[in-house]
């Protein structure tokens, strides 16, 4: 599934959409309006207006050629402590940018030449000419030196590890997006659309049941101490509207489904647990991809056979809290989940 040319910034100065969300702040309403403010001609007013609409600051009235700030627009205009965090956080979560983050992840860190990453740029967006092409990779490449995701070596550019101040998860607002892409072509996209596409009756009864369980403060909780550990590891947590947690992890990739439990509900919550996370490796088709449990607190004794069940039969990860500081697992786990377990 290519990506619509729509949905592709063509602003190659970041710091000019920030000027440009400015000007419509101060009462810029047409893409002429936005030109004059930031002293570009009307076509580049047009292009840095579109480019605060793909990040989900500014609005476009089409039938009145007008634009308007959006609720987050005017949260960015109104808090200048966290317009850094609220920029980063909107790049990051642009479709282009979830497609170019795990590319480059997954070239670790020997990174990927400027030709790999325009062939890629070619193969997942809707064709255009070569210069266009060209704009899109300065437009990309720009702005996530700009938020400090990427850092240029000569001609090879490497993904930093660090995930922007105040950005702890990755959120993908496109059900239909995979979490950890394998091939990185566009076959894989293609599939993993129509998979999500031919269960999308299960998966809104998913995002409802997820929207429920992340206003509970412990599931939230378990969520928050898993994507801790790994953006310590230098990992980048990913998350969806149904999938808890995704990451990967030296070249492993990873899905987390994290249950609140209590001594009489453990057993339900960890068999929906597995099966839950077993739909969510076949609709992001990652066959290979490891699946982690993370309970609120260990089983008791009665119930160890489900640890047992887990591991050695079903062949998944497991983990708890139990104190609130750390999490832990069985002992026979504790290489495998080195980076995720108190040392």
């Amino acid at each position: 599934m290519k990506i619509p040319s729509a949905d592709i910034p063509q602003a190659d100065i970041l710091d000019e959409v920030v000027n440009t969300i400015r000007a419509v702040s101060d009462g810029a309403r047409s893409y002429g309006d936005v030109a004059r403010n930031i002293h570009k001609v009307e076509r580049q007013g047009r292009y840095y207006r579109r480019a605060g609409e793909i990040l989900g600051f500014l609005r476009n009235e089409h039938r009145h050629n007008r634009v308007t700030l959006t609720d987050m627009g005017q949260r960015f205009i109104n808090n200048p402590r966290e317009r850094e965090q609220l920029l980063a956080s909107a790049v990051l979560n642009s479709r282009v940018f979830q497609r170019i983050v795990p590319f480059l992840e997954a070239a670790g860190n020997d990174g990927v030449s400027r030709n790999d990453l325009e062939r890629f740029i070619v193969n997942v967006t809707e064709p255009v000419g070569k210069t266009m092409v060209s704009r899109r990779l300065s437009t990309i490449t720009n702005w996530m030196k700009r938020i400090s995701m990427l850092q240029e070596d000569g001609s090879r550019y490497t993904l930093s590890r660090k995930l922007p101040s105040g950005i702890e998860i990755v959120h993908y607002e496109a059900i239909d997006e995979p979490l950890s892409p394998t091939k990185y072509d566009l076959a894989e996209y293609k599939s993993v659309a129509e998979r999500a596409r031919n269960a999308q009756g299960y998966i809104a009864t998913q995002i409802d049941a997820a929207a429920l369980e992340r206003a509970d403060l412990t599931h939230q909780m378990l969520i928050n101490c898993v994507a801790s550990r790994i953006r310590s590891i230098g990992a980048i947590p990913k998350q969806n509207r149904y999938i808890d947690l995704s990451a990967t992890i030296n070249n492993i990739h990873y899905f987390f489904e994290m249950k609140s439990t209590t001594d009489t509900n453990a057993h339900s919550q960890i068999r929906k647990a597995i099966s839950q996370l077993y739909e969510y490796r076949y609709i992001q088709q990652a066959p290979d991809a490891r699946l982690v449990v993370v309970i609120e607190n260990p089983v008791l004794k009665d119930k160890r056979w489900l640890i047992d069940y887990v591991v050695n039969d079903r062949q998944l990860l497991i983990a708890w809290d139990g104190d609130r500081t750390n999490l832990h697992c069985p002992e026979r786990l504790r290489d495998e989940m080195s980076f995720l377990v108190q040392a």
